[in-house]
């Protein structure tokens, strides 16, 4: 596996449900990360290096190194699309995702050590 540093262009994110919203199991779970899948092909240059799909959030450490988009935009792209896939298989709620979301800039080693935790699988 290459390197991660140095880079400037690390970025973690965790995003999570609606207190309403169903769970990411199952079915969920696999349209969530096929919407990952597809954020790349979305983002050309965007690669998502790390990311975990658990029932009540997704957690993403992705590279914006050779993309020229901010963080919030891409975020909206993946929030959006998994929530018509799901509407595709039923979901009736209106807001599926929090709008607030966690991020941190991952500009060093240790604070890729610090969020690495959250990111295990």
């Amino acid at each position: 596996m290459k390197p991660l540093f140095p880079s400037e262009s690390l970025h973690y994110a965790k995003l999570t449900l609606g207190p309403q919203s169903p769970e990411l199991t199952g079915e969920a779970a696999h349209l969530a990360g096929w919407a990952l899948k597809n954020l790349e092909g979305r983002f050309p240059g965007l690669k998502v290096v790390r990311s975990l799909v658990g029932a009540r959030e997704v957690r993403l450490l992705l590279d914006f190194n050779r993309l020229d988009e901010d963080l919030l935009r891409v975020l909206q792209s993946y929030k959006s699309e998994v929530r018509n896939l799901l509407k595709k298989k039923g979901f009736s709620g209106e807001h599926l995702w929090q709008w607030n979301y966690e991020e941190c800039w991952v500009a060093t080693p240790e604070d890729l050590a610090r969020v690495e935790p959250f990111l295990a699988i």
